[in-house]
């Protein structure tokens, strides 16, 4: 614990920044450099006449390399660093920008996903954040990461749409030059938080064990294996989401490309309000816990509600219940799986984390899209609201098993 001490109490800065402001600043411009890309995806694949399956496969590939990387980086961060990863997986995302700049084919473009999915800035930014601070003061800490994430979502679309009349090539290079400027930021102006002696302790066998034995130990563990299904029901409910609102604002609304725009920023603006500042005070008030259970609670009304009633003010409080909920989650469960695992231990728990949160988005959009064609406008919704139903009940058996044994 004492390596978490030191640099926390301290207050260890670089050129007058704490740790915490760098942290958060990386992960704002890695969301922002994401967030210009990922709007342009299905245009740019049609210039290559890429159809809607080729499409899908684009964006599979980057959430089944997260999937599989995730875990594997954060147990190294376990061992080596956090620093030094960070460092790889921004120069891995700079090779991915650069690969989408100078797409001349669909398959060019599929690498740059590819490449894209082996950065794993998120998962070591939650250890990093992990290490630097006390148990009490960690939700928030990771809410402030997804409120950058959130930040970087709304900015990122924006300077992508704009740079787009230029050609494809040109949100591709910019991209780049972010990135280049997040790694120089990480370069000199962020500690390492792991201690050298922490690492030490790190090096036994079982670091090496295999990527789905990791997964398979997490899953066995009664507590963390809740926590962990609930998480991978609400990444898989919420990743339906781009694909069946939209859907559904033009059924009900007429709502086009513009209003779909300002459906998406509207999300990322209520996930950095939550995230970055209500989240703290959420925790305090009732606690890690009882929040586990009331994020899916929140998102089985709202998914439930959409589809019963067309009218816009139903619309939006159904937006704001299943935002919220969704950020709710997306803060509390990794800092709750960082509490009850052995410091060396949380980069490896909470890559696996990311790795169920990464392969749930992969059915998500192809279910949720294939019901609302299929079975009817609202089959997708309700679908969602049932398999929630299931994740609060987790919820609840989570709230209560720590109720029973305190601390």
């Amino acid at each position: 614990m004492n390596e978490k001490t030191d640099l926390r109490n301290s207050r260890e800065t670089i050129f007058g920044l704490s740790p915490v402001f760098v942290i958060v600043m990386t992960l704002f411009i890695d969301a922002t450099g994401f967030g210009i890309i990922i709007p342009l995806l299905p245009f740019y694949a049609e210039t290559f006449q890429a159809g809607s399956a080729a499409l899908g496969i684009l964006v599979a590939s980057f959430s089944l390399m997260q999937f599989i990387f995730s875990p594997i980086l954060g147990r190294i961060s376990d061992n080596v660093g956090r620093k030094p990863v960070l460092i790889i997986s921004i120069l891995t995302s700079v090779t991915s920008f650069a690969l989408f700049a100078i797409a001349n084919s669909y398959y060019i473009l599929l690498l740059s996903r590819i490449v894209a999915g082996l950065a794993t800035e998120t998962a070591v930014a939650q250890a990093y954040i992990a290490d630097i601070t006390s148990k009490r003061e960690r939700a928030s800490g990771i809410g402030k990461v997804g409120a950058a994430h959130g930040a970087g979502f709304i900015i990122g679309p924006a300077i992508g749409g704009f740079l787009s009349v230029y050609g494809f090539s040109a949100p591709g290079f910019a991209a780049v030059f972010l990135t280049l400027v997040n790694l120089l930021f990480v370069l000199f102006f962020l500690p390492e938080s792991l201690k050298k002696e922490s690492s030490r302790l790190l090096s036994s066998p079982r670091s090496t064990s295999s990527f789905f034995h990791k997964i398979l130990a997490a899953f066995a563990k009664p507590l963390i294996g809740a926590v962990l299904m609930i998480f991978f029901i609400v990444f898989l409910s919420f990743s339906a989401i781009p694909v069946i609102v939209p859907l559904l604002g033009v059924a009900f609304f007429g709502f086009g490309s513009v209003e779909m725009s300002y459906f998406f920023m509207y999300i990322g603006a209520v996930q950095i309000i939550l995230q970055g500042v209500v989240i703290g005070r959420l925790t305090k008030k009732f606690g890690e816990e009882k929040l586990i259970a009331f994020g899916p609670l929140l998102m089985t009304v709202g998914i439930f509600l959409m589809p019963l009633i067309p009218n816009t003010a139903i619309f939006m409080l159904s937006l704001t219940m299943i935002a919220s909920g969704s950020g709710i989650m997306r803060t509390i469960v990794p800092s709750f799986i960082s509490k009850i695992t052995p410091t060396n231990e949380q980069g490896g728990t909470l890559g696996v984390a990311n790795s169920v949160a990464s392969i749930a988005t992969v059915p998500g959009p192809l279910i949720g899209g294939s019901l609302f064609e299929f079975a009817g406008l609202a089959a997708p919704f309700f679908a969602s609201a049932a398999m929630l139903i299931v994740a609060f009940v987790l919820g609840c058996k989570v709230f209560h098993a720590c109720t029973r044994e305190p601390g």
